[in-house]
């Protein structure tokens, strides 16, 4: 930010999503893997214009409700990707169900994303019948997945989504998730 007050240098370019290029899309066109034992949000919550003109306000039309679009990894294909989201180790969701032990199990618990990790080896994907590729099958080893980490962390920085002192905490971080994935599996 100082770049751009001070230097005059132009901020990134925007990566909102685009319906025109299907990063946002319907429910029914939501594509997120379909991963056994694994519920995904089935009920739009709306949204209704409301005209304030009249007591009481009468009731619009809903507002459309669209979703962003997701890779095969379940991981969605707009917006800034952080490096763990373009080098994962899992799929990261902007949404996650309650728990059938409070009840309610197909309302969205809010404001609480999802980590769902990747099947350790093609064996446990394959038992699993997971659609996601194994981490095993996306990286040779753990320096393999960190040069790429540390690679795209670099080109957010080039691009102005990061500071360079950034790298070693993402690095890190990601070093730190890919012990836990492969230690918990």
């Amino acid at each position: 930010m100082e770049a751009w007050l001070r230097d005059g240098k132009e901020p990134p370019a925007s990566q909102y999503p685009l319906i025109a290029k299907d990063q946002l899309v319907a429910n029914g066109a939501f594509a997120f893997p379909k991963i056994p034992n694994l519920a995904i949000p089935k009920r739009k919550r709306e949204a209704y214009r409301l005209d304030f003109s009249a007591e009481p306000p009468k009731l619009g039309a809903p507002y459309p409700t669209l979703l962003p679009q997701v890779n095969l990894d379940g991981n969605e294909t707009s917006g800034i990707g952080m490096p763990e989201v373009q080098v994962p180790l899992a799929s990261y969701t902007g949404w996650n169900l309650r728990s059938k032990n409070i009840g309610a199990p197909e309302e969205l618990y809010s404001m609480v994303g999802s980590w769902i990790p990747f099947p350790v080896n093609q064996t446990e994907r394959e038992n699993r019948k997971d659609p996601r590729m194994s981490i095993e099958e996306r990286y040779k080893n753990k320096r393999d997945y960190l040069e790429r980490i540390t690679a795209a962390a670099q080109k957010m920085v080039s691009e102005g989504f990061l500071l360079d002192r950034d790298i070693p905490k993402l690095r890190d971080r990601a070093a730190k998730e890919w012990d836990y994935v492969l230690r918990s599996n």
